[in-house]
């Protein structure tokens, strides 16, 4: 089996490196791989396939995400993360959230999984309704874990702060419990589970990049000192070549930020200008249409590409891995 899939145009997923990365979180605990938007970018469909005996279960956002799962015929266990007031799916595997008591009678005899909240203050029953939402749940419904999620995983003294709540409203409970992320991963994991999104494609490190976008070059010009080179008003200094690239910020690659390169016939060369459908990059004079450069991979690390977009690398799997036609 090839170590790459082609998912979409200038997108490629190394399911052997997710392969890798899921395997070394599972050899601590129980993995919950988190595969919602499209597995950050890299392809939920095949991700979960590629997963299938290596991850317990998976987690999405939503149901619709759910089904292009089913669809494909993924039957391990799928959470849905955000929470909902109906479901709409039978299936067997799927499990819903449950962050509130108001919520429990439309999912009497459904597999759910309860959220609490401990600090982020985004989905989940706060501290003083815990005990109850449990209780209430487990008689309805068909509880299979509660759960939490952590606001800053890098942050020791928040996670130890969280970890120390979610233990006091799920003492005694004896319900698998899940909260650790990509992020919090140590060598013993707290409740054997771990419900990791980022670690899975190398956007973390110690784990193996999975993703590389490469761009087409669609024409190359010689521009000289003092012409201008895309939009605005600055020229270049001293004559370049520049290629002509077919990925722009319509397709995630960000027109403002620092400094940046492109891996362009075996050299790192810099980024001149970002337009909508295509971006300018200094090249040299072997370069011609139709040779394929490196965007992001393993010349350009997302890191390294995170950086220069002024933000980090879930946003940069996330805005270059979307679909597009």
């Amino acid at each position: 089996m090839p170590a790459a899939y082609i998912l979409y145009v200038d997108i490629h997923t190394d399911l052997c490196a997710v392969r890798r990365n899921a395997s070394k979180i599972s050899n601590n605990c129980k993995l919950i791989a988190v595969i919602k938007a499209d597995a950050y970018g890299h392809g939920s469909v095949l991700t979960a396939k590629a997963l299938a005996r290596i991850s317990d279960s998976f987690a999405v956002a939503t149901e619709n995400e759910v089904k292009e799962l089913l669809a494909a015929g993924v039957d391990r266990d799928i959470l849905i993360l955000h929470p909902c007031r109906y479901p709409r799916l039978t299936a067997e595997n799927v499990i819903y959230t449950l962050t509130c008591l108001r919520d429990v009678v439309a999912f009497s005899g459904r597999r759910t999984a309860i959220k609490l909240n401990t600090g982020m203050n985004r989905f989940g029953a706060d501290a003083e309704k815990a005990a109850t939402l449990i209780a209430v749940a487990k008689k309805n419904t068909l509880v299979s874990s509660v759960y939490s999620h952590f606001y800053d995983a890098a942050d020791r003294s928040a996670v130890q702060r969280q970890l120390d709540d979610f233990e006091s409203m799920t003492r005694g409970c004896d319900l698998p419990r899940h909260i650790v992320s990509s992020g919090a991963l140590t060598a013993e994991v707290p409740y054997g589970i771990a419900r990791c999104g980022i670690a899975l494609y190398g956007g973390i490190k110690g784990y193996f990049p999975a993703m590389t976008v490469t761009a087409e070059v669609l024409e190359t010009r010689m521009v000289h000192a003092g012409e201008h080179v895309g939009y605005g008003s600055g020229t270049i200094r001293k004559d370049a070549y520049i290629a002509v690239t077919d990925i722009g910020h319509a397709h995630g690659y960000r027109r403002l930020g620092k400094a940046r390169y492109m891996y362009v016939a075996g050299r790192r060369r810099k980024v001149v200008s970002v337009c909508m459908d295509c971006t300018l990059v200094e090249c040299g004079r072997e370069t011609k249409a139709g040779d394929i450069v490196e965007v992001m991979g393993g010349h350009i690390s997302p890191s390294e590409l995170a950086r220069s977009f002024g933000t980090n690398e879930y946003e940069v799997f996330t805005s270059l891995g979307a679909k597009r036609t």
